[in-house]
C-alpha cells in the first residue's frame, strides 16, 4: 500500500519516515499523520532508530517526483557541500546605488556583488556515464542586493564551459526570449547603478 507525503506516493513507508526524520519531526508528530494501525505500530517500533534520509538515498529514488520531495529536505548549501560542487569561476563587481536614509535623504551605497559558477559531477549525483559524455549539473550562485537572499540558478553546459560566472548569470536573464550576453548584462547592470 502506497504512503503519501506532499501528495506523492511512496511504495516504502521507511523512505517517508526517513524524510520525516531528516525534517526533524518528532515521533509524536509523525504518529499524528497516520491512522492505519500497522503503520502506527511500525512507527512506534522503528522511528527512533531510523537514520535521517541521506542525499545518496534521495538520489537513488527512481521516481522523479519522489526525488524532488526527498531533496527538498536538504538546504541548497548542504547539497552543494555534500555533492562536492566544484567552483569553476568567481567574479566580483563593485556596484553603486542611490538609497535613502530614514530622513529620506539620498546617499550613494557602494557594495560588491559576487557571482560564483559551480559544477556537480555525475558521479556525485549517482548518474552513469552516457556514451562518451560524463553528465554534470552547472549552476551560478548569486546574492540579491536588496534582500540578501542567496540564489542558485541552473545554467546550461555550453554556457558553463566558458567558465565565466558573469556570462552564466547573464544567460539566466532573457530579453525577447533570448539570453543576455555578458556585455549586455554588464551594460544593464551599470546603467542601473
Amino acid at each position: 500500500m502506497a504512503v503519501y507525503t506532499k501528495g506523492i506516493a511512496f511504495e516504502k513507508l521507511e523512505i517517508v519516515l526517513k524524510i520525516y526524520k531528516k525534517q526533524a519531526r518528532s515521533q509524536k508528530e509523525v504518529l499524528s499523520l497516520f491512522s492505519q494501525e500497522s503503520h502506527r505500530k511500525t512507527i512506534e517500533n522503528t522511528y527512533e532508530k531510523l537514520t535521517p534520509l541521506t542525499i545518496a538515498e534521495a538520489l537513488l529514488l527512481s521516481n522523479a517526483e519522489q526525488r524532488m520531495v526527498a531533496l527538498q529536505c536538504f538546504g541548497v548549501e548542504e547539497l552543494v557541500t555534500k555533492l562536492n560542487a566544484k567552483q569553476l569561476d568567481a567574479q566580483t563587481i563593485t556596484k553603486k546605488q542611490i538609497r535613502w536614509d530614514e530622513h529620506l535623504k539620498p546617499y550613494e551605497h557602494t557594495y560588491e556583488d559576487t557571482y560564483e559558477l559551480y559544477k556537480i559531477d555525475a558521479k556525485s549525483l549517482g548518474i552513469e556515464r552516457h556514451f562518451w559524455r560524463e553528465p554534470a549539473i552547472y549552476f551560478v550562485k548569486c546574492q540579491c542586493a536588496s534582500t540578501d537572499r542567496l540564489y542558485y540558478l541552473y545554467v546550461s553546459e555550453d554556457i558553463a564551459q566558458q567558465q565565466d560566472a558573469i556570462a552564466a548569470i547573464a544567460w539566466t536573464m532573457r530579453f525577447n526570449g533570448k539570453p543576455l550576453t555578458k556585455q549586455q548584462y554588464l551594460n544593464l547592470m551599470y546603467s542601473e547603478t
